[in-house]
């Protein structure tokens, strides 16, 4: 008997030094933030103990359970409930602030019904989900399929006002004014979101200065011009108004039957405009006279007649293109001499190919005549063409 309690002692001295105390002593107390359930130690830390391997861990878990067995001292203390026999501890307010991952939310901006709702101190009260309907003596719903079958049921027949076309379905009337309420909510919704984000909207009607281009603001006076009964076709103009391109009428199509003389006259018209216009003398003579003094420019340098084109499409101009152009423009005398001479020879030419006669004038350029029967003079020292 004596061994077996030795044995028992022995056990119950080494479960009591294993069992440590719950009250932890430490050289500074610790600090708590029991609603962030957070302990702060900040006493020294054994150097020689944590840089020993086989003391490292041990030393650092002592510590760990220091922490969690003062900070669950302190969550026992506070007021405690019992709840489905559990115990629940009602944790305080937290005292450390904090970083948060994502920043606080912005509050929900009103809309313009709850910003004259406060205005006026209107209150929102909570209504029943069902009502008593005194025709149908029971309690409908405000809202719902139920509700619909209740509105058929009630209004299944509609009195047609005075002023009214007998012949109008007034039960699609009332549909079409249903679906326009609807729209109209729906677009009051997205224009106050558009006003929270601080997007610019055109208003109804006529657009405004910041948002309408010029052409944006002749459509709008086009179309609310042409909103009448007649389309616009009595309505005045307004004084230096514009009409808009591209909203006009798109091609007159005439009468196949109706009078002859004005048919007659329309044809004649077209005749007229594609009738060419006579030869242009002047304008040949200049042409000649530059393709020569291009072929001369061309024979005296040895090369020969390039057909390269610019950029812009046409031929590079030469000095003799731009003595040509600039005939009789303050050039010198005796430039405008000589090429008087030579406009004189090329007129000659010209009227010999239409069999006339042509007189130049006292230039030292050569005339040549090519056609039959034609006599061309050049000038002073000119020769007869053969």
């Amino acid at each position: 008997m004596a061994e077996v309690a030795e044995r028992v002692q022995e056990i119950i001295t080494q479960a009591s030094e294993e069992l440590k105390s719950v009250q932890v002593t430490k050289e500074i107390q610790l600090e708590y933030d029991v609603g962030n359930l957070v302990a702060t130690d900040k006493n020294t830390l054994d150097d020689n103990r944590i840089r020993n391997e086989a003391d490292a861990d041990e030393y650092l878990c002592s510590l760990a359970r220091d922490g969690v067995q003062a900070l669950l001292t302190q969550v026992w203390d506070l007021p405690t409930q019992r709840i489905d026999s559990v115990i629940y501890a009602t944790l305080p307010k937290p005292t450390t602030r904090l970083p948060r991952e994502k920043p606080v939310p912005k509050p929900k901006p009103v809309t313009k019904w709850e910003q004259y709702a406060r205005e006026k101190g209107l209150t929102r009260k909570k209504k029943d989900k069902k009502q008593w309907d005194e025709d149908l003596k029971r309690w409908v719903p405000r809202y719902g399929y139920r509700k619909v079958e209740a509105e058929k049921k009630k209004h299944w027949v509609k009195e047609v006002p005075a002023n009214a076309d007998p012949y109008e379905d007034q039960f699609a009337k009332v549909a079409e004014m249903k679906k326009e309420h609807i729209a109209k909510n729906e677009f009051q919704r997205l224009r106050n979101i558009a006003k929270h984000r601080k997007i610019k909207v055109p208003n109804v009607g006529v657009t405004g200065n910041e948002l309408a281009s010029k052409r944006d603001l002749d459509l709008a006076m086009h179309h609310s011009k042409h909103a009448t009964a007649s389309l616009g076709k009595f309505q005045p103009p307004l004084q230096g108004e514009k009409k808009v391109k591209g909203l006009g009428k798109k091609r007159k199509h005439e009468e196949t039957t109706g009078d002859a003389k004005a048919e007659k006259k329309r044809y004649i018209e077209v005749l007229e405009k594609m009738d060419k216009p006579d030869l242009n003398l002047d304008a040949a003579i200049h042409k000649q006279i530059r393709d020569e003094n291009v072929a001369m420019d061309m024979k005296r340098k040895g090369g020969k007649k390039h057909l390269r084109r610019s950029k812009m499409g046409k031929r590079h101009r030469t000095k003799s293109d731009y003595r040509s152009i600039n005939l009789g423009k303050g050039i010198h005398k005796k430039e405008k001499a000589k090429n008087k001479s030579k406009a004189a020879g090329a007129r000659g030419r010209a009227m010999a190919k239409a069999g006339g006669t042509s007189v130049g004038g006292a230039g030292k350029a050569k005339g040549k005549v090519g056609g039959k029967g034609g006599k061309g003079k050049g000038g002073g020292r000119g020769k007869k063409g053969k």
